[in-house]
Formats: structure tokens, C-alpha cells, sequence
């Protein structure tokens, strides 16, 4: 089954009794505060989390007897991994996320091959020499720029960003660096 057919039937034990608990909470906060609500969700978890709300029964109770009325929307927070790249194909974030192949048993993370940046060579194609993380490393001012140029720019105009970061650091380690034009 996929994620929108995913009930509360299919989670692990422990996740069964959060959601539960949960939504006993949340009976009890709309009860204080006299809500009758209608619930909307957004992702396969907030789904069970609405569904187990609607059919909870001291919650029907409560909103046959409420006055007030809310709207309560349940985003899955995993959502936030997406990141803020657009759909238009035009920086360099979106493609690199696009093109690479994902990380195992992550669904934003991408395998980056790090084999040409090591003294290591290999004409085996499936090498699997990868670096695990992502390229968002907030603490550090540098990195937070180029992600965002990554973001932010047109790819061509990225790419050159990139090529300066490159540049930048080669020149600080006193590295020798041959950059084609192409």
C-alpha cells in the first residue's frame, strides 16, 4: 500500500500509542477551549493523526456540543526536507537533486562520488566511494552562501560561484588547481 493508504494499524507499536496519545491531547485542548474542528492534513503521518482525531469518540461527543469552530491543518514536518527549490529546472540545487542518485533510505539526499577529489583512482564505474551529509552546512558562512547561490541563481551563474569557492580554497590550502574553461 502507499503512504496516503498507511492507517494507524500499520505503524510500529510505539508510534500507535504517540498517535493515540496525541490525539487525546488534542480532544482535551479543544475541549477546554469549546472547538468543534475540522481537520485538514498534509502527508501520510498527519493523515493517521486526523483520521484518529474524526473517529475518536469523546471528539464526536464534542463537536456535536461545541459552539466554536476552528480549522486545524496537520503538516508532516518531513515535508521541510523538500527544501525551497523550485519546479522550473533553472538552479543548480534542483538539478544536482534531480540528477544524482539518492542517498540509501533517505528520500532528499543525494550519493555524491568523491572519488575524484582523492589521491584514489578506479576504472570500476559502480564505485561506491560516496560522502555522506548534505552541501547545507549552516555554521558555516562560506558554504551557506555558495547553498544558496546554488539556490538561488541560474545554474550557468552558480556554476561560476562554485568555480571562485574552488578557486578561493585551493589558493588558501596553496593547492595547484587546473580549471578548464569547459
Amino acid at each position: 500500500s502507499g503512504p496516503a493508504e498507511v492507517g494507524l494499524g500499520a505503524l510500529p507499536a510505539e508510534l500507535r500509542a504517540a498517535v493515540r496519545a496525541l490525539v487525546g491531547e488534542l480532544d482535551s485542548l479543544f475541549t477546554a477551549l469549546g472547538l468543534r474542528e475540522e481537520s485538514f492534513a498534509v502527508g501520510a503521518l498527519s493523515r493517521v493523526v486526523a483520521a484518529e482525531l474524526a473517529s475518536y469518540a469523546s471528539a464526536r461527543n464534542r463537536r456535536r456540543t461545541a459552539t466554536n469552530k476552528a480549522s486545524v491543518i496537520f503538516v508532516d514536518r518531513t515535508l521541510d526536507l523538500a527544501g525551497a527549490v523550485g519546479h522550473h529546472g533553472d538552479n543548480l540545487a534542483e538539478k544536482i537533486l534531480s540528477v544524482l542518485p539518492k542517498l540509501p533510505g533517505h528520500k532528499t539526499d543525494v550519493m555524491v562520488n568523491m572519488v575524484e577529489l582523492t589521491a584514489l583512482q578506479t576504472t570500476d564505474e559502480t564505485c561506491g566511494i560516496i560522502a555522506p551529509g548534505c552541501l547545507a552546512q549552516p555554521n558555516d558562512p562560506a558554504a551557506k552562501a555558495l547553498w544558496e547561490s546554488f539556490m538561488n541563481l541560474k545554474q550557468k551563474e552558480a556554476v561560476m560561484e562554485a568555480r571562485r569557492h574552488l578557486v578561493e580554497a585551493a589558493s588558501r590550502e596553496n593547492l595547484p588547481i587546473k580549471m578548464s574553461m569547459g
